[in-house]
């Protein structure tokens, strides 16, 4: 059962706040700055991990890590009437370790996809695009990429969007 968040109590939207501003504060730390009980920030903790929170991930620098080639592309999938293969095809897509962000939509130019993507060098990124086109070709077409320095990368998360627009926290 997923919730909505405007459904959220005061003492959850609380709750939600401090995740935000500090992903891995524990119960004892929201406990002690909302003075609610350490019971009471347990009980919404297993709540929200059953209902609006799917995981705890840090934020990595990728250019620190030896991730130094972030990619965007764009394209469109032109199989989706054959559902085995975009089901098979896009399961790939998930478990890919280059795929960071992977989306379906409706674009310009009838682009459906969205994928963002990091690799180690130019050299790696040219080799798996070789596969890439060999492998997925026939399947999309439209392409359009936009390949940067991961080092550029200036804001990458959703905290803040979820801040302002759905606690009312500037």
């Amino acid at each position: 059962m997923k919730q909505s968040i405007e459904n959220l109590s005061e003492n959850e939207k609380k709750f939600l706040k401090m995740l935000l501003d500090k992903g891995n504060v524990s119960d004892a730390e929201i406990s002690k700055k909302t003075f609610m009980s350490k019971a009471t920030c347990s009980r919404i903790r297993k709540k929200m991990e059953k209902t609006l929170i799917s995981e705890y991930i840090p934020i990595i620098e990728l250019d620190k890590v030896g991730i130094n080639v972030f990619l965007v592309l764009l394209f469109k999938w032109n199989s989706f009437d054959k559902e085995d293969l975009t089901k098979k095809t896009f399961h790939e897509f998930e478990k890919d370790p280059h795929v960071i962000f992977l989306a379906n939509g409706q674009g310009s130019a009838g682009q459906s996809t969205v994928m963002f993507m990091g690799f180690k060098s130019l050299e790696q990124y040219n080799e798996y695009f070789k596969e890439f086109r060999k492998k997925y070709d026939k399947y999309i077409e439209n392409v359009n990429s936009l390949i940067l320095p991961s080092k550029e990368l200036i804001k990458h998360d959703f905290t803040e969007i979820i801040k302002k627009e759905l606690l009312g926290v500037n």
